[in-house]
């Protein structure tokens, strides 16, 4: 399993500073490992959150071998994560009331395997020829009106809590994290993941309908950039990676 060239976003948007990160900062096609974090505590809090953990995960990773058998591995990498934090709110104690989500994309080239792991409403997704093959599910106050039926997708969309989340990391309480395994991956199929922001204005099963092999990952970060600078209120990051046939040149 070879990639093309990774592209990301990691823009401002209508904040007062962008609480986003994203790891790697400067991505190659030998890179396996993806995150997206959407910092949340205002006054900067948001911002060292998310970046703490960026690279705590990353570091984790890096020392750890993942065992695709064991359910287990990915919370103690959390466990770890979120005591690099409480160390660091006994040092700066200021920063306490951060907190992050985070979207999480893991890709083993000799298996042919992904795993993906999220928390909070930052999202990933597996798109095969402009569908939608798997959707991270929010942890957030509005799904959970969705899922008791109480409102609608369209409601969704513009309800007044919308950005309040149900889980996150913060350092002072451990949280959980969902996992998932994706088992078959084809050439051109897309990993996409997003902070809430990149959703404002685009409907993602039309967004979608651009992950095809008609276009280049660059292609597709500029039309998601047009579709979200100056337009939405908040900050927006992405990470998107497309799977390479193995006798294909690369694309930009």
């Amino acid at each position: 399993m070879e990639l093309y060239q990774p592209q990301f976003l990691n823009e401002q948007g209508g904040r007062a500073n962008n609480e986003d990160s994203v790891f790697p900062t400067s991505p190659s096609k030998n890179d396996r490992l993806f995150l997206v974090c959407d910092g949340v505590g205002g006054q900067h809090k948001g911002e060292v959150a998310s970046k703490l953990v960026c690279k705590y995960t990353a570091q984790y990773f890096s020392e750890q071998l993942y065992p695709w058998n064991d359910p287990s591995w990915m919370p103690s990498a959390l466990r770890f994560v979120e005591q690099k934090l409480q160390d660091h709110l006994q040092h700066y104690p200021e920063c306490r009331g951060m907190a992050t989500t985070l979207a999480l994309l893991y890709l083993r080239k000799d298996l042919g395997k992904a795993m993906i792991a999220w928390i909070g409403d930052s999202r990933v997704y597996h798109i095969r020829d402009g569908s939608v093959l798997f959707q991270s599910r929010d942890h957030s106050y509005v799904q959970s009106l969705l899922d008791m039926g109480e409102i609608t997708e369209t409601e969704a969309a513009i309800h007044p809590k919308r950005n309040m989340i149900t889980r996150a990391i913060n350092g002072t309480r451990e949280t959980r994290i969902d996992q998932h395994v994706i088992h078959e991956i084809l050439a051109d199929d897309y990993f996409f993941l997003c902070s809430d922001g990149i959703l404002e204005n685009v409907n993602i099963s039309e967004m979608a309908k651009w992950f095809t092999s008609d276009h280049s990952p660059a292609d597709i970060r500029s039309w998601i950039l047009k579709n979200a600078e100056g337009k939405t209120s908040d900050n927006f990051s992405m990470y998107l990676v497309k799977v390479k046939p193995s006798d294909q040149p690369d694309q930009a």
